[in-house]
């Protein structure tokens, strides 16, 4: 998922402890080259699945949300 746009701004995130956890994992799971590419990767699948499958992305955000 290599992409040729110039990285320019850097975005800043507080994490817990599990969430962290959690990123590292797939980031092992799924061979992600660092921490920031794994999440760049999460979010691509995120905005992908928001935008292909909106209404189980909302159940999804919705489930998310009221389990935090």
């Amino acid at each position: 998922m290599p992409s040729q746009e110039k990285r320019l701004s850097k975005l800043q995130i507080l994490v817990t402890d599990s969430e962290l956890q959690n990123i590292d994992d797939w980031r092992f799971d799924n061979r992600a080259e660092n921490r920031s590419s794994a999440v760049r990767e999460l979010i691509a699948l995120g905005l992908t699945l928001t935008a292909e499958r909106p209404d189980e992305a909302q159940q999804k955000l919705k489930a998310l949300r009221s389990s935090s």
